[in-house]
């Protein structure tokens, strides 16, 4: 609601920019349309210039072209061209300019330029006509104007340098205040059609233009909005040398320049170079058939409308499952609005595009980050259950997995001596709260060192090195880890004084995700594991506090350093319960360091 409220693309420089630019777009997309029969261009290109040998025309050149459009029939002759100073020709320029319904051109001056005498436009009202300041008139040579009929032919350039609007109607100082007058194209088509007056109601979120029967919608700004018809050369545009065979009879008619280096060039959705005479030419066949492009209140509220609608489907979109499917999703969004866009385009209207796409892209990011926060949390939760090195490695993975081989990993058993006889006097309760503690106390062992707790189980604890990746430090790791839990339970205040029973192998392990398509849980299997517990059963028989295998102890010089160092002995080779094979067993006390 706030972009749509702000609209963007009506409001500085940048974003209008991007606006205009998407305007563009909606217009090449619809393509080139035939403009309406009734109005034409008469222009002095190349061939006519070079047949006068000077530019620009002078009066006499002007007063022939003007008298032979309007031999040809022209109904109206509108002149793009600023006759300010008084030249030789004017008598005769007033005088057919007397005998025909034309129109002169009125422009800004410097604020510094001396006030002219210049008297009110063709509006019969104007109401509530804030405007920019005004500022001096560059008027026709007072012979010339006290004949004809003003339009001004001011030219708004947006921040990307084409034009896509002009003004309806613009304020000039003068000697006796301020005068509005219409645009050339406006008055053009008022005298065509013979109306007395123009009336100009002006808003903050608008504005009407009223031609006789004909009413024009203001964008914002003021001014109206062009319907383009194609490049240049669209609207029927005839050279002055060969007017005597142009089809002008009952037209609109402009008079303007185009010959290389002369004539005035705007930058247009079709055309970079769109001469000035063509875009006067332009608004006036859309006011002569009504074809315009409606940027006022209602089209913001359209914006507004279909800016939230967007936004909202955005938004449901990002929080798919399915990462590809979000992005054919908003892709199938994005096409969905240019649809829309474009058909209310055909249909007259120019909604904001800027506004409604950076609604979407908004929706879809709220959308995305915030299924991005519940990932993280449900990942966070999960991390409670299981080890956060397996738990990054899950959920960054497209198929939770882990590879088919099997790889090297040492495996280690805890459980609590005299577990049984303790919780007897604890009750649920504070058995309960004793196996946290032990808890605590592994996680606190075995997380700084890189190893993952594969599971609890009661007062026994399973305790991984090697995964989710192999190391070639995890045997050490390992070892260490038996030492920071006896360094945790010693220096714990809440620790009952039991002892623990440590049982630990190394070998080949496979570790996998098991489970139906919703329920699953990480595992690690094979002879390492099945050997590791029983390890810490012979433990037990042999009242023991730590039995590990012989391939453990004897994994690097390190280890066995740290063997020899915690006090443990070689005891030969056992056969466990449960296995064929015997097997190496070093034991030992708890530790002292």
């Amino acid at each position: 609601m706030a972009l749509a409220l702000w609209h963007p693309g009506d409001r500085n420089a940048f974003w209008q920019g991007i606006e205009g630019r998407l305007l563009d777009a909606r217009f090449i997309w619809r393509g080139e349309t035939k403009s309406p029969p009734n109005v034409a261009i008469v222009t002095f290109d190349d061939l006519a210039v070079s047949q006068l040998g000077k530019f620009p025309p002078p009066r006499a050149a002007l007063a022939a072209a003007i008298s032979d459009i309007s031999e040809a029939g022209a109904k109206v002759i509108a002149l793009d061209f600023l006759l300010v100073e008084p030249r030789e020709g004017d008598e005769d320029l007033a005088r057919v300019l007397s005998e025909t319904d034309a129109i002169l051109a009125v422009a800004e001056a410097n604020s510094g330029r001396p006030l002219q005498d210049l008297d009110g436009g063709d509006f019969s009202v104007l109401v509530n006509s804030a405007y920019r300041n005004p500022l001096p008139a560059l008027v026709p040579a007072e012979t010339l104007r006290s004949e004809t009929t003003l339009g001004h032919v001011i030219i708004q350039h947006e921040s990307d340098g084409s034009v896509r609007r002009i003004d309806a109607a613009t304020p000039f100082l003068t000697k006796k205040g301020t005068s509005w007058h219409p645009s050339l194209a406006v008055s053009a088509v008022a005298k065509a059609a013979d109306q007395s007056g123009l009336q100009l109601r002006t808003f903050r979120t608008g504005g009407l233009l009223s031609v006789g029967d004909t009413f024009v919608q203001l964008d914002r700004q003021g001014a109206i909005p062009l319907v383009y018809y194609g490049e240049a050369g669209t609207i029927p545009t005839f050279s002055v040398a060969a007017v005597n065979e142009a089809e002008l009879d009952g037209k609109v008619v402009f008079l303007g320049a185009s010959a290389t280096g002369f004539g005035d060039r705007h930058a247009t959705p079709f055309d970079s170079a769109f001469p000035g005479a063509e875009l006067h030419a332009t608004l006036a066949a859309n006011i002569i058939e009504q074809r315009f492009l409606r940027r006022d209140a209602t089209s913001w509220m359209m914006d507004i409308a279909l800016a939230l609608t967007a936004s909202v489907l955005g938004f449901i979109t990002a929080g798919m499952d399915r990462p590809w499917f979000v992005v054919v999703a908003t892709g199938a969004l994005a096409l969905a609005i240019m649809i829309v866009l474009q058909a209310a385009f055909n249909a007259g209207w120019w909604l904001d595009a800027t506004t409604v796409f950076l609604s979407l892209f908004l929706g879809v990011g709220c959308g995305g980050g915030l299924r991005l926060l519940q990932h993280r949390r449900r990942a966070a939760n999960l991390a409670l259950y299981q080890s956060p090195l397996i738990v990054e490695r899950l959920a960054s993975a497209s198929e939770p997995r882990f590879e088919a081989t099997a790889r090297p990993a040492v495996v280690l058993f805890v459980d609590v001596e005299g577990f049984t006889a303790h919780s007897e006097s604890l009750g649920p309760e504070g058995t309960a709260e004793f196996l946290r503690v032990f808890h605590e106390l592994v996680e606190q062992a075995v997380d700084p060192l890189g190893g993952i707790i594969a599971y609890f189980a009661g007062d026994g604890a399973m305790v991984v090195f090697g995964l989710p990746d192999p190391q070639p430090n995890d045997a050490i790791q390992a070892l260490r880890f038996i030492d920071a839990l006896y360094a945790a339970v010693r220096a714990s205040p809440k620790w009952p004084g039991l002892g623990l029973r440590v049982g630990g192998h190394s070998g080949p392990v496979k570790a996998g995700v098991v489970g139906g398509r919703r329920h699953r849980q990480v595992t690690v299997s094979g002879d390492v594991v099945n050997t590791a517990s029983r390890l810490q059963d012979f433990a037990k028989s042999q009242k023991a506090a730590i039995a590990l295998s012989n391939a453990l102890v004897e994994a690097n010089p390190e280890t066995r350093s740290w063997a020899v160092n915690a006090g443990m002995r070689n005891t030969g080779e056992h056969t466990l319960r449960g296995r064929h094979a015997p097997i190496g067993v070093w034991t030992c006390p708890p530790p002292v360091n």
